[in-house]
């Protein structure tokens, strides 16, 4: 009879030891996981700011090409012109 007690007593203990354990690693991964939720948030709120960024940039990019354009068709208007004074010279 006491060495049914005994395993029915060890077999308690175990049932709770591993109930601890498994309430242990269940917190343990929530707060892994909460952990990992903020990085991910953290990690797309910085996303979105690195690409209005470079939406920014690449209108700026547009804006010189544009500019440049204007400036080269400007250039060659005036050499054309100081090409035509100079052969009418």
């Amino acid at each position: 009879m006491e060495s049914n007690l005994a395993i029915s007593v060890g077999s308690i203990i175990a049932f709770v030891s591993f109930f601890y354990v498994f309430l242990k690693d269940s917190k343990q991964h929530a707060e892994e996981m909460a952990n990992l939720k903020a990085r991910v948030s953290s990690l797309e709120s910085r996303s979105e700011t690195s690409e209005q960024a470079l939406s920014q940039l690449l209108s700026s990019v547009q804006e010189i090409k544009v500019s440049l354009a204007k400036i080269d068709t400007k250039l060659s208007l005036f050499e054309n012109e100081f090409n035509r004074d100079k052969n009418k010279n």
